[in-house]
């Protein structure tokens, strides 16, 4: 069994723009057990996550195919993405926490979503096969202690690296993700379709 926390959050800010955060942490009950005292304050108000699979209605390629060769939309995508983790391992290292370290297998998860995300027009921790992050992450042969995710969609935003950071940060539940000390690994993913970015970032401490 996993404990996972899902809270939807929505802001609306100035004219035209929107933006819409979810943020999800899980662990296996091994890591729990592991880290009792911080682990028991963070699961209050936890409740488990079911979401209905869209696997029935969508066929997509298992993220072991093409999603293991998914590049960076575009030179300004591969950027923005870049971008998105320096300016969480500042919010990090302003906490006295180390930096957290690009695993290139993590972003290959963070762009699949967010391109999937993008082409099915959803929006959610549950990709349209049915998997959450965990699942997602483990399909690439990654093993890990704790995993989060962290998503944002931004519509006609002129920055939507810095509205994703900030409001990440000024969500409770988003900024534990990010400054959780147990945290080491991260993965960034962007995906644009119009005026609409998805934005993806996976922390994860490994095993």
């Amino acid at each position: 069994m996993k404990l996972a926390r899902s809270l939807p959050v929505f802001v609306y800010s100035g004219g035209n723009q929107f933006m819409h955060i979810r943020q999800e942490l899980q662990a296996p009950r091994s890591a729990i057990h592991r880290r009792w005292a911080w682990a028991l304050p963070l699961a209050l108000g936890l409740s488990l996550v079911a979401a209905p699979s869209l696997s029935q209605t969508l066929h997509t390629p298992s993220l072991g195919t093409s999603a293991s060769t998914l590049p960076a939309q575009s030179s300004t995508i591969a950027q923005m993405e870049t971008e998105v983790l320096q300016r969480i391992n500042q919010k990090r290292q302003r906490q006295g926490l180390p930096a957290l370290q690009l695993n290139p297998r993590l972003s290959l998860v963070a762009r699949s979503h967010s391109q999937q995300m993008a082409q099915y027009n959803f929006y959610s921790h549950i990709d349209p096969q049915g998997r959450n992050h965990r699942r997602r992450v483990e399909a690439l042969g990654l093993r890990a202690y704790l995993i989060g995710e962290n998503l944002m969609k931004c519509i006609r935003s002129s920055d939507p690296v810095g509205l994703s950071v900030e409001s990440w940060m000024r969500s409770p539940g988003h900024r534990k993700n990010i400054l959780l000390p147990e945290m080491q690994e991260t993965g960034v993913g962007i995906w644009r379709k119009g005026q609409t970015y998805y934005v993806t970032q996976i922390y994860m401490e490994p095993k």
